[in-house]
């Protein structure tokens, strides 16, 4: 039976839904994604465990780049003249423009998907909420993730291209509340409900083509007495070893940050007094929210602590009213409730100026 008339058959009795992943499979059983390797096979993979909670949903297009052109609902299909189903939203952009992960998430497949021409789709925890962000109509070199990987929000994962069913560069999206097997809803009022955010070129390219590394390869601390104090840079106090190794890394890869250490403050002693903990601004200064560049800069500072944060001994992280820490990495971001002498309903007390950083003790 060929394989047009099998998947036509899978349409019919399984749906829509399950097709977005069944039609792939069926379809291109050894699909390659470019920039990885040329052995390496890409395909649906079942997401066991939870998906952490994303920090933040953005905008799948780098603002100023798009026009919308075709929205969710019944229409008439601009190639077969089909009335059908638009499952998604189609935003025209230049071929090669960068496609972004909606949000934080794994990647559940990414390859060749019959009328899609090569289809990305992400599972992610929103508010709470398991669902399922997918994008579409890349050339087959326009694919920069694979089937497992873990992305943050904001992450190069794509271009925009023309394959598929299509007839000209755009990106084609889709939500799936409950996750990548689901019926799909319209994209826009999902967006406009988690206050999607605009990114101004965040994601960029490499040299290859293939999506540019937030920062250099963290390095592990290899010397000795982890815990011993310093003197710290940045004041007069003292700080860890392991924290001054923290804070070298972070000048050495992001040279327009600004750190600051060691503070005596009231009450008892706190991670700050005991040298383990920093905070960081983006061009911004306390008091004043990081927006724009600063807040794209703090992002990419903090999720490049967060990915290195087991080689860093980084113990936890606070930034837009969110914390993260290594012990509780499968839940994700989660809401700052504030604890101690901070008030998280303030610009300063719930770090949304600036980002906070706590060391581990130990080896």
């Amino acid at each position: 039976m060929g394989k047009a008339v099998v998947a036509g058959i899978l349409t019919i009795l399984l749906g829509p839904a399950v097709c977005l992943l069944g039609v792939a499979v069926l379809l291109n059983p050894a699909a390659q994604a470019s920039c990885l390797s040329a052995s390496t096979a890409v395909g649906p993979v079942p997401l066991d465990g939870p998906v952490g909670e994303s920090a933040r949903v953005v905008f799948p297009l780098p603002s100023g780049t798009w026009v919308r052109t075709s929205g969710f609902g019944i229409r008439v299909h601009p190639i077969t003249g089909v009335r059908k189903l638009h499952t998604g939203a189609d935003f025209a952009a230049p071929a090669g423009t960068p496609i972004l992960a909606a949000a934080d998430g794994r990647v559940a497949f990414a390859g060749p998907s019959a009328g899609y021409g090569n289809l990305i789709l992400i599972e992610h925890t929103v508010s709470g909420q398991r669902m399922a962000s997918g994008y579409a109509h890349m050339y087959s070199s326009g694919i920069h993730v694979r089937a497992g990987d873990t992305v943050t929000a904001g992450q190069h994962i794509g271009d925009v291209g023309s394959a598929g069913y299509s007839t000209g560069a755009h990106l084609h999206f889709e939500i799936r509340p409950g996750g990548a097997q689901s019926a799909p809803v319209d994209p826009k009022p999902w967006l406009a409900a988690q206050g999607a955010i605009d990114l101004e070129g965040e994601a960029q390219a490499g040299a290859d083509g293939c999506a540019a590394g937030p920062g250099a390869e963290a390095a592990p601390y290899t010397g000795t007495g982890p815990d011993e104090l310093v003197d710290d840079p940045t004041t007069a106090g003292k700080v860890t070893r392991r924290t001054a190794h923290v804070l070298a890394q972070l000048r050495n890869n992001f040279p327009d940050s600004s750190w600051a250490c060691w503070s005596d403050r009231p009450g008892t002693d706190n991670e700050h007094e005991l040298g383990q903990s920093c905070d960081g601004t983006f061009g911004n200064s306390i008091g004043h929210a990081a927006s724009g560049s600063a807040l794209t800069d703090g992002w990419r500072v903090t999720n490049w602590l967060k990915d290195n944060a087991k080689t860093l001994g980084v113990e936890y992280l606070i930034w837009q009213g969110r914390i993260w820490s290594v012990a509780r990495a499968a839940e994700g971001w989660r809401r700052y409730d504030g604890g101690g002498m901070f008030d998280p309903t303030s610009v300063t007390g719930g770090h949304f100026d600036h980002v906070h950083l706590t060391t581990r003790t130990g080896p």
